[in-house]
């Protein structure tokens, strides 16, 4: 099988190798050849645009950084849709608003091809390792059916929300608790550093307690460690929490606790820096924080890149 993949970045890079382990062909563009490199000339397929990526490809998939770059790569100027015909089926692996997921799927879905949102949870270790949380919006069992044997390759934890729009629907909840969690968690352990506890031995005393959560476990080790290697930039945080409070917004709801995560987030983009990872945000609370180190083992501790 050919696959389309565009949008090879921390995320996409890793989820496309597992497909090319698997078996997959895929078809790729110009500007991601390079980076892609390693994986040698078989099987990987360069083309100019997203148009000619869907003329080679049946299935592709998208894991861009931002709505703008959803719209273009699908109905811009030699987007997909200029290839697009009823055996076409874009899916939508990123985390894109509302709005514009409705009005890509509508376009491409009047010139015939299929749409799927399929957004991710699980940062870079998961893409990696194969083990993401995905949310599949698809508007019949049969788009499901099409796509569930690549999502099987690149997650574990894989469920059908509903017609096309409520797999975005449950990452927007997803990314609310995981962001507002993790400047819970930075503030939490600043404090326990500077009330002289170990993190060594605070971290797995918290687990299977009130306390413990999936961000705690990762992102815990990973500030203990000082790792800032990158597995997910803060401008991530600030975007997706935009997205969150829109869709509240739409909703008649006012997120106030939401509402504070996303100004810490800002304020950890402005004095830190969009592209430093989001384990850094306990230094946002505590510039002079140091964790000591991290002997408690687990996968999450040096995971990134410094890329």
């Amino acid at each position: 099988m050919t696959i389309g993949f565009i949008g090879l970045g921390l995320m996409g890079r890793p989820m496309a190798e597992n497909l090319h382990a698997a078996g997959a062909t895929l078809a790729i563009p110009r500007r991601a050849a390079e980076s892609m490199a390693d994986l040698g000339s078989d099987r990987i397929e360069v083309f100019e645009t997203p148009a000619e990526i869907a003329k080679a490809a049946g299935i592709v998939i998208l894991m861009l950084p931002s709505a703008e770059a959803v719209d273009a790569v699908c109905v811009g100027p030699d987007g997909l849709i200029a290839s697009a015909t009823p055996q076409t089926l874009v899916m939508d692996m990123g985390t894109t608003d509302a709005a514009t997921t409705a009005s890509v799927a509508g376009r491409l879905q009047d010139a015939g091809a299929t749409f799927v949102d399929a957004p991710v949870s699980g940062g870079r270790i998961g893409a990696t390792k194969g083990r993401l949380t995905i949310f599949v919006g698809a508007d019949s069992p049969k788009d499901h059916d099409r796509v569930a044997p690549l999502l099987a390759v690149m997650g574990e934890n894989v469920t059908p929300m509903g017609k096309v729009g409520t797999g975005q629907a449950a990452k927007v909840v997803n990314q609310l608790i995981s962001f507002s969690t993790q400047v819970t968690v930075a503030e939490a352990m600043a404090l326990a550093r500077r009330s002289g506890l170990d993190l060594d031995t605070l971290i797995p005393a918290l687990a299977g307690g009130a306390a413990d959560s999936v961000v705690l476990q990762i992102l815990g080790p990973r500030m203990a460690a000082n790792d800032w290697s990158i597995t997910a930039h803060m401008d991530i945080a600030l975007k997706d929490l935009d997205i969150v409070l829109h869709a509240a917004e739409a909703r008649g709801l006012d997120l106030k606790s939401t509402r504070l995560a996303r100004e810490r987030w800002a304020d950890a983009v402005r004095s830190i820096g969009a592209e430093h990872d989001i384990a850094e945000i306990v230094r946002l609370v505590d510039p002079e924080f140091s964790g000591g180190g991290w002997h408690g083992g687990g996968d999450a501790v040096g995971s990134g890149t410094d890329d």
